[in-house]
Formats: structure tokens, C-alpha cells, sequence
């Protein structure tokens, strides 16, 4: 029987994917040491234009907007700022939608232009260049313990690992955060709330890893200038056990947290290595460790965890597979396996449980 999965190995072979956003120039070849931030690849867009129709916005003819322009061409603009305006009631102004220079002007518009800045990719994670994807990136390969999440906003960091709960049914709370944690990855145990992420932005720290997240706050979480990577799912959920402890003896070492989510929209390649989800990378000394085996069948000792409740986000280890369909208290008959937890033993459906990696 083959479960979806999650990751959660204290010392693996680690896979991490760095693609540019688009084609651009790679920077490293097969085979180079790098360190986290070192860069992998740049690229450069195309400039940004916009044509600003400041007669329509403030309801002047266009023969006679020039005495209400506070911008000439050659001016540069910050986004935001006034272009051209009206007083009087009903006063009008049209603002720059971005930062740029006004490059034109006539028949009653602005084209106002931002300059390209190259769009620079970092390694993340120190280790070796395994494989280079020509003007997309490089695969960076390094040994270490490794940990997937379901969910991330979408910024990536690399810091030091810090613990601020005592236990994994502990949410992250206001009071643990102060400025000793600036530019360190916290790691919570069931969650944190408006003010434990208030103060987490304040202290300025480097990013945060949680079991769980309300669904209210994610929002907030995507406009947070540092990565939040939950482990286990979406709500009230304390964090895995397995994972809480793995975590607590990391504590200390420098780690890789991405955020980022899966883009279906990339090519097959996109999809190598074990990074298609959020995750924490850890790299230890190692010179070898075994790969994960995705394929992996569920059988007696496998790790596993629980998705749905009552049991969910709680992880342990398969003890028995009972042949044929298991009768459930809900009267329903499933495939079932026994699974040990840390304080009983109980009957989960295989629809219930992933296997941990």
C-alpha cells in the first residue's frame, strides 16, 4: 500500500531546486562548494512603463493639463507621489503608480518608466552544485536533516534554529520573543496568534516554524517580511511530536526555512529532488547519507501520522496490518492498519495516515 508522505529524517541526502523566476544567466557550474548566500543566478526584466492619463483623471481637456502638472519630463517620481492635481472643490490628482522617471508627455498623459534591477537568486543552502539547469538555475545538493511543512508564505531564510516553546502542544507565545532571537528561525509548538506575530515582526526575527495556523491569520502571514512554515496543517494542530523533538535537538545549528509553495506550472524538471513542498534544511558535516525512497510501501514499523482527527498531527509507528476491510465505530469498513502511539494503540484507515519519511 503506498500513503502520500512527508519528510521528516534526521540526516538525508537533501535536494534543494534554486530556479529564477525567468530565463536569466547561472552563475555557478557542477560540482562548486557554495554557501548560502552566494548566488546561484541573476536575471534581468524588462523595464516597467505605464501611461498615466492625468486629463481623463482630472476631468481637464488636454490642451489645457500642462498648468496643473507638478512633474516635467526627466523628473523622478517615488510611487505614490502627485503627478498632477486640481484644487478647488472637488479638487482631483492622478500619483505615480511606482517609482520611476517621467520619460514623455503629450495630448494629456505621462509615461513615466522604472529601470530594470537584476533579479539576483541565492543558494539558500551551502553545499554542492549537483546539476546545473542552463539560464534557469541549479540543483544544490548537501547531507543534513530534513523536514517538510503543508503550507508557507512564501519567503525563504537561513539563520540559526532557536526553540521557543517547551513542548509541542505549546503555542508561540509574545513574552519568549525578545531581541537575543533577531535574525533566528523560531520554532513554536501548536501555533501563535495576532500578538506573538506582532512582537515576532518587532523583534525582527529571521523566520518562524509552527504546527499549525488559524486560517484568519494566514492572511497577515503572507505580509510578514519573514518565512512562517507550518508543519502539521491548518487550525488548531500541535505540532508532531517526532518533529518537535527532531527540531529540539537542532537546536543551535544554522538551517535553510523556504516557504515557498508548489508551482505546478513548472516543467517536469522543476520537480526533482525532495522541495516541492515548505521545508527546513539542516546541514550537518556528512559526507553520504541514504536518499529517501518516495516510493516506500506501508509496513509493519513504518512511521506514520495522522491526518484527520482525533488523532491528527500525532505521529507513530504501524505495529499490525490487519488483513481485508476493518470495521470502524462509524460502521463503515476500510483498510485499516494499528498504529502505536505514544499512549495507545488504535485502529486508523489508511486514508487517515501518510507515511513519515
Amino acid at each position: 500500500m503506498i500513503l502520500p508522505f512527508s519528510i521528516v529524517n534526521p540526516l538525508t541526502r537533501i535536494e534543494v531546486l534554486r530556479q529564477l523566476p525567468q530565463p536569466g544567466k547561472v552563475l555557478v557550474r557542477e560540482n562548486d562548494l557554495i554557501e548560502s548566500f552566494q548566488l546561484v543566478g541573476e536575471y534581468t526584466p524588462p523595464p516597467q512603463f505605464a501611461i498615466i492619463n492625468a486629463s481623463r483623471e482630472l476631468a481637464i481637456p488636454p490642451k489645457k493639463i500642462a498648468r496643473y502638472l507638478d512633474v516635467a519630463v526627466g523628473d523622478t517620481v517615488e510611487e505614490g507621489a502627485v503627478l498632477a492635481s486640481r484644487g478647488g472643490v472637488g479638487g482631483r490628482s492622478c500619483r505615480a503608480p511606482f517609482s520611476g522617471t517621467v520619460t514623455g508627455s503629450g495630448r494629456g498623459r505621462l509615461l513615466l518608466e522604472a529601470p530594470s534591477r537584476p533579479v539576483q537568486l541565492s543558494a539558500l543552502l551551502p553545499g554542492t552544485v549537483a546539476r546545473v539547469l542552463p539560464g534557469e538555475g541549479a540543483i544544490i545538493q548537501a547531507f543534513g536533516a530534513f523536514i517538510q511543512g503543508v503550507w508557507g508564505n512564501g519567503k525563504e531564510v537561513f539563520g540559526v534554529l532557536r526553540v521557543a516553546a517547551r513542548n509541542a502542544r505549546q503555542s508561540l507565545r509574545a513574552k519568549k520573543l525578545d531581541a537575543s532571537l533577531q535574525g533566528a528561525i523560531i520554532v513554536g509548538g501548536a501555533g501563535l496568534d495576532e500578538e506573538a506575530l506582532a512582537q515576532a515582526v518587532e523583534v525582527q526575527v529571521g523566520g518562524i516554524i509552527v504546527g499549525g495556523v488559524s486560517p484568519q491569520l494566514m492572511p497577515r502571514l503572507l505580509t510578514v517580511p519573514f518565512p512562517v512554515v507550518v508543519i502539521d496543517g491548518i487550525g488548531k494542530v500541535s505540532m508532531s511530536e517526532v518533529v518537535f523533538k527532531l527540531l529540539r535537538s537542532l537546536e543551535g545549528r544554522e538551517a535553510a526555512l523556504s516557504g515557498q509553495m508548489p508551482d505546478l506550472r513548472r516543467p517536469a524538471w522543476s520537480r526533482l529532488g525532495n522541495v516541492e513542498r515548505p521545508y527546513l534544511a539542516v546541514p550537518m558535516p556528512a559526507q553520504s547519507a541514504a536518499s529517501i525512497d518516495r516510493n516506500a510501501p506501508l509496513t509493519l514499523g513504518s512511521r506514520v501520522r495522522a491526518l484527520r482527527q482525533p488523532y491528527m498531527g500525532m505521529s507513530g509507528v504501524v505495529v499490525e496490518i490487519p488483513r481485508g476491510l476493518a470495521l470502524l465505530e462509524t460502521g463503515a469498513r476500510r483498510p485499516c492498519v494499528k498504529v502505536q502511539f505514544e499512549s495507545e494503540t488504535v485502529l486508523v484507515p489508511h486514508a487517515n495516515l501518510e507515511l513519515l519519511l
